[in-house]
């Protein structure tokens, strides 16, 4: 019975050892280094006929970079940026301008609220 003990002990501590494993979190990015500056990330949008004019790609940005992002519509509009909750009214002709910092990784849609139309997203690592 001794061995059959140790059998099921080794077993049951290989087990337990693979499932702690299953549950941790994905690790995170590491921040920039102290005194090391980030280079801000400037996005310039152009919305026309119901269309974006300066294409829909994925803009990357680095963990912890100040973000200013430009949006110009012929319509009135709210442009919204998920994750973040900024948003910015939109008027005609003008350029409204959303600035936070991107302080989470992952990926964030931005839209035109009253329109529904996809702005490019942020994808920050």
């Amino acid at each position: 019975m001794t061995t059959t003990r140790r059998l099921i002990g080794c077993a049951l501590t290989a087990a337990a050892l693979l499932l702690s494993g299953c549950g941790a979190p994905a690790p995170q990015p590491a921040p920039p280094p102290a005194g090391q500056q980030v280079a801000p990330v400037v996005v310039d949008v152009q919305v026309a006929g119901g269309q974006v004019r300066t294409g829909t790609d994925r803009i990357p940005v680095p963990l912890g970079a100040q973000v200013r992002y430009q949006v110009r519509s012929d319509q009135p509009d709210e442009a919204h940026v998920h994750g973040f909750d900024e948003a910015v009214e939109l008027a005609p002709g003008l350029t409204g301008v959303v600035e936070f910092t991107a302080d989470m990784p992952g990926v964030f849609e931005v839209e035109l609220h009253h329109s529904g139309l996809s702005l490019p997203s942020l994808e920050v690592r």
